[in-house]
């Protein structure tokens, strides 16, 4: 059986856990691009992030000092064999410190080197976002990341940044030649009102965090794709949203939203921004 693996990069809190979660309630029920052939090497580990969902929760921050909990599961696609899904366990703080510090493990850095594609999760209103700098005070800070000359919070647009790069220098070209692909999730979609949303997520992220969008805008060798995800549909903090989830199948809830025929459309399958970043890979 081949193995393809897709690295999810993010700040804590920006949404990777939780998603995972709902990966895999999708697989489970058949409903998606994706389909399973088989069960994940850690069964414990995926459907305790489910249960926590379905108990009208969110999960909880990863700790960072806990063993490794790498997500691999058999997918299968028609008219093809069967392949590896393997998602690696990378918590918030890992990158967080390959931003502040420059610090990332050979290991971290070979599991980029050999991936067959990367989400990059940002979250709409998490209480770990650091605003957003002006442009000039943003790009001189750039050019200290690393140095030890920061003392404050690094701005999240500006960490963004230097994710999105460590994407482009770490990335492998695909087998046939192509650039790699990275799907960036803005998650908790569901927290914008309606007008905010039917604007896209490529607009969200150019007026949340300029600094980024505008690197988006001058990448040249990533394929990207911008999608908005709510893994659930709603806000669970809200109590009549929870007690009416809880009365729902888990893999019935969530969208995602992408750009398809020059707007932007709303779709229940939270597998396709995976789909997308394998790619080829599984055609």
């Amino acid at each position: 059986m081949s193995q393809q693996s897709i690295v999810l990069v993010g700040c804590p809190d920006s949404g990777k856990s939780n998603y995972v979660g709902r990966l895999w309630a999708a697989l489970q029920a058949g409903k998606g691009l994706l389909q399973r052939a088989g069960m994940p090497n850690d069964i414990t580990y995926v459907e305790t992030l489910c249960e926590h969902l379905l108990q009208g929760a969110f999960v909880a921050r990863t700790d960072r000092n806990q063993a490794r909990q790498d997500f691999c599961v058999p997918l299968r696609t028609e008219g093809a064999e069967p392949t590896e899904l393997i998602v690696p366990d990378f918590t918030g703080e890992i990158w967080q410190d390959a931003v502040k510090k420059s610090e990332l493990s050979v290991d971290w850095q070979e599991a980029i080197e050999n991936a067959h594609g990367a989400m990059l999760f940002v979250r709409v209103h998490s209480n770990l976002n650091v605003q957003p700098l002006d442009w000039v005070t943003a790009r001189d800070l750039l050019t200290n990341v690393g140095n030890g000359e920061q003392e404050t919070e690094i701005p999240t647009q500006v960490v963004l940044c230097e994710l999105l790069e460590l994407m482009q220098a770490r990335l492998a070209r695909r087998p046939d030649g192509s650039a790699p692909r990275l799907s960036v999730v803005v998650s908790a979609w569901d927290r914008l009102d309606a007008t905010r949303r039917s604007q896209g997520p490529m607009e969200y992220l150019i007026r949340e965090f300029p600094l980024f969008g505008g690197a988006l805008s001058d990448v040249d060798n990533l394929d990207i794709k911008i999608y908005g995800v709510s893994i659930v549909g709603g806000d669970l903090s809200d109590e009549s949203f929870r007690l009416d989830f809880q009365t729902k199948a888990l893999a019935d809830c969530g969208w995602v939203v992408h750009e398809r025929d020059g707007g932007w459309h709303q779709e229940p399958d939270v597998t396709a921004p995976v789909a997308w970043a394998i790619g080829g890979a599984l055609s």
